[in-house]
C-alpha cells in the first residue's frame, strides 16, 4: 500500500489565506520587514532560474515560500497577492 505525506498538500490560495492570518499578528516593524523581504524577491528571484542566490533562499526559506515558488508560472503571481495583502496590513497599521 503507498503511504501519503502526513498532512494535506497546501495550495497557493490556502498558502495565502495563511500568510494573510500571521500578517495580522504582526506589529508594524515586522510588518515592513516582511514587505522588504518580498520586495527583494520581487526584484531578485528569478522563477525560471535553475539556482537562485543564498539571499533569495533564505528569504524563501523564512517566509515559507520555497514549495510555492517552485512553480515557475505561479512564482509571480503569489509574489504579487503577497506583496499586495502585506501592503494593505501596513497600511492599516498606520491608520
Amino acid at each position: 500500500m503507498k503511504q501519503t505525506a502526513n498532512g494535506p498538500v497546501q495550495t497557493p490560495e490556502n498558502f495565502v489565506a495563511e500568510f494573510e492570518n500571521n500578517l495580522l499578528v504582526l506589529e508594524l516593524r515586522e510588518a515592513e520587514l516582511t514587505m522588504k523581504k518580498l520586495k527583494f524577491l520581487g526584484l531578485h528571484f528569478d522563477p525560471f532560474a535553475q539556482e537562485h542566490t543564498i539571499e533569495c533562499q533564505e528569504i524563501m526559506e523564512n517566509l515559507g515560500l520555497s514549495e510555492h515558488l517552485k512553480n515557475p508560472y505561479m512564482a509571480t503571481n503569489l509574489l504579487l497577492r503577497l506583496l499586495d495583502k502585506t501592503e494593505e496590513r501596513i497600511n492599516n497599521l498606520k491608520q
